[in-house]
């Protein structure tokens, strides 16, 4: 049977979908869904397997309409809004869709001939490019036996309740967002969509609608803070889980969530693994703080060395992943997924360490890893001590290249208060030692990010190569 039509079989009038004051139950949506996948068939022609591409805000509109294209068998590729149409164009020219969506669709044709496919664990459910910031075309295909394992393993973590409202506040076109869509409907829960984010009104959202479950990157969790002194656990009684993912969160951040109360759960996923593979457990928050937790269901990790040898606990090397919610490969990209994809483990070029608790510690991406005078520098491990200022407000660190040392520490502040370069230094010396300090110091309004929240590194790196001399 088909997810969805088991779904709207099983609990008709149990909510499912929210956007704003409508509401919909498993009945409605699966009709709304239905109408408009025969729309998708009849009158553009969407058949089992095909890619149709969509590029639409976070709304029910878009939640259905994904829905939509599961009825059709067919593969949801959601695309990033805020891409520019040249972007955008390379990504549909490798993508080779049935059919592009970036406007809502109306439907005319009749739902009365549309007969469901029947949903198989083999067949492709979506495909996502991934969030990272490098140039090379990377879009990950999921099968929906890769989002059922990735479900369940959460599922095993997190537990299921039937009262369960997650509510989504990342972006549709990434894995985070994305996973919540497939979660609510293998669980037959409800899910509140968000388009934008404004700290303020999702903190009242979170209370009038009894969110159970939130997913968070750092930033956006550090701004909710920022928005409301009154933004406790005791605040609000239902949420019984933050996620806390995308990018590595500073110990300050982890300090303030949890001197409040909230029950703030590291996670560690990818796109190339269907979301989350790694996640702290509700029952030893505090034992966890911190870390990225430990391995869900069915997945497995180990830390490799630069000769792919699997290293100890407490020793650092690249994160590798195996289990039923990883992906296989690349979309049209045979070397690199020979590369990352390599004797049954997916190589996802991040920096850890498992320590003896069984706990993932993520320290950075390798790439980012920074080399001066002969020593090895993890940005996240500065950008952890410079936020720790009570001036600072953010920061992202960066190497730039130097002839003498290789390359020189520079990192970017955004400040509460004037802050001097003499002031930072001072406080750097008290708390790192003399060769992670900064050389380069650059005071900017925000810190460029991707829609979801991560730091593009990479544009860091240009803002100070815009900002130093050119050499003659």
């Amino acid at each position: 049977m088909n997810l969805l039509a088991d779904r709207a079989a099983r609990w008709p009038e149990r909510i499912a979908l929210v956007d704003g004051d409508e509401r919909w139950n498993w009945s409605r949506l699966h009709d709304e869904a239905r109408a408009l996948a025969a729309e998708l068939q009849q009158t553009h022609g969407v058949a089992p397997g095909d890619i149709v591409a969509t590029a639409l805000e976070n709304d029910a509109g878009h939640v259905i309409l994904l829905h939509a294209i599961f009825l059709c068998g067919a593969i949801a590729a959601p695309l990033n809004v805020r891409l520019t149409a040249a972007e955008q164009s390379r990504q549909i020219a490798h993508l080779q869709p049935r059919l592009f969506l970036s406007e809502p669709v109306s439907f005319t044709a009749s739902s009365a001939d549309f007969h469901p496919v029947q949903t198989d664990e083999s067949r492709l459910c979506s495909i996502l490019f991934t969030s990272g910031t490098s140039g090379e075309m990377k879009a990950v295909p999921h099968t929906w036996m890769n989002h059922r394992a990735s479900a369940e393993g959460s599922a095993e973590n997190l537990g299921v309740r039937t009262d369960d409202n997650w509510m989504c506040v990342i972006p549709l076109y990434h894995i985070g967002g994305l996973a919540i869509v497939t979660r609510s409907l293998f669980y037959g829960t409800a899910l509140t969509v968000w388009k934008g984010f404004e700290a303020s009104a999702i903190l009242e959202t979170l209370g009038r609608e009894r969110i159970t479950l939130l997913s968070l990157v750092p930033t956006m969790l550090q701004r909710m803070l920022e928005a409301n002194a009154s933004f406790t656990a005791a605040s609000l009684p239902a949420l019984r889980a933050i996620l806390l993912g995308g990018a590595a969160a500073s110990r300050t951040l982890w300090d303030d969530a949890l001197a409040r109360g909230l029950p703030v759960l590291g996670t560690y996923g990818l796109t190339e693994t269907c979301s989350q593979v790694v996640t702290a457990s509700p029952s030893a928050l505090a034992a966890m703080a911190g870390s990225a937790g430990r391995p869900i269901g069915g997945a497995e990790l180990r830390i490799e060395d630069e000769h792919g040898n699997a290293l100890t606990s407490g020793n650092t090397g690249e994160i590798c992943i195996r289990g039923t919610m990883v992906a296989t490969g690349y979309l049209r990209n045979v070397p690199l997924t020979a590369e990352r994809f390599a004797n049954g483990w997916f190589h996802s070029g991040d920096v850890g360490m498992i320590d003896d608790a069984n706990c993932l510690h993520v320290i950075g991406r390798r790439d980012d890893m920074i080399v001066t005078g002969g020593e090895n520098v993890y940005p996240t491990e500065i950008e952890d001590i410079l936020v720790r200022h009570p001036a600072v407000h953010e920061t992202a660190v960066t190497g730039v290249e130097d002839a003498d040392w290789g390359q020189k520490i520079a990192a970017a502040i955004v400040c509460h208060a004037d802050l001097t370069v003499a002031e930072l230094e001072d406080w750097c010396r008290r708390e790192m030692a003399g060769y992670k300090i900064p050389r380069v110091w650059l005071r900017v309004e925000v810190l460029p990010r991707t829609a979801s929240g991560k730091l593009i590194r990479g544009e860091v790196r240009r803002m100070f190569i815009d900002s130093l001399p050119s050499r003659p």
